[in-house]
């Protein structure tokens, strides 16, 4: 894959979620990013192209960022349906590019949703909360100094959000080039990462980050003990509450979901009361 075609995928691996539809779900983007690539595998055999996108026009569902390790290995796999030199041989590449298709992408989707959505959009909320609360952004309604520049506070935990971006926009990059280059035996250069222990250091550091703000907003309500603010007290059991409740939940394997319904309608009756 030359450097430019690897730019054209990425650059259109941004409108993967453009014509999602419940039918098929991302079919249309993956076609539209794969686009360029099968005019050129078949710039030869312009007449196969119909049917070749009808094979992309089918259900196609991942996480969006770490769809780029299905472009890459489609794009392979499609360079060797192209050069099938027999009808059987044909038949079997496009059972092996269906079965690539279908496999790495319930893949991509399981550690993308957990890394990404779960793990690290969270996470850089709360290293943007944790830097504004270090600078002195008083969302905690508590006595800080006022000296503090807050467009340089504002700025520095905004820097944080793009830390998500960054890491992602590596993946979509870098996902393109090894998954392509990458053999099968592989799983299309996914076992290149170690994926659990990432999710898994990155869950820990939001936990010692989250901990550290509720003590920080613990310790300056509870200084001067005799003006304690029971509303805070409250608030910040629930949320001890709900975070120890947590544990309990993922060990009988009850869906996060309803744990969160709850969270929000508790927190709801108390901020109401």
């Amino acid at each position: 894959m030359t450097f430019s075609m690897r730019m054209q995928l990425f650059l259109r691996s941004f409108f993967l979620q453009t014509g999602w539809n419940y039918m098929k779900y991302q079919n249309i983007g993956l076609t539209f990013v794969m686009l360029p690539f099968l005019k050129q595998a078949y710039k030869d055999d312009k007449d196969a192209l119909p049917s070749v996108l009808q094979r992309y026009l089918e259900n196609f569902n991942t996480q969006p960022v770490m769809a780029s390790f299905c472009f890459g290995a489609l794009a392979r796999q499609e360079e060797a349906v192209a050069k099938a030199k027999s009808l059987t041989d044909f038949k079997e590449k496009v059972t092996e590019w269906t079965g690539i298709k279908r496999g790495l992408s319930i893949t991509t989707a399981s550690i993308g949703d957990r890394l990404f959505w779960g793990t690290l959009k969270p996470l850089t909320l709360l290293m943007a909360l944790f830097i504004w609360l270090m600078l002195g952004v008083n969302f905690f309604e508590i006595e800080l100094p006022a000296n503090t520049p807050l467009l340089y506070a504002a700025c520095a935990g905004g820097a944080a959000f793009f830390a998500f971006n960054a890491v992602a926009l590596f993946v979509k990059w870098e996902g393109l080039k090894i998954s392509y280059d990458a053999r099968e035996n592989t799983c299309f250069g996914l076992t290149r990462f170690d994926w659990n222990k990432t999710i898994y250091n990155a869950k820990r550091i939001g936990i010692v980050l989250a901990v550290g703000m509720i003590l920080f907003g613990v310790y300056h309500y509870l200084k001067g003990f005799e003006d304690v603010d029971v509303h805070f007290v409250t608030r910040a059991a629930i949320v001890l509450f709900f975070v120890m409740i947590s544990f309990v939940t993922r060990k009988l394997r009850i869906p996060n979901m309803y744990l969160y319904l709850a969270a929000v309608v508790i927190f709801n009756l108390v901020c109401y009361l």
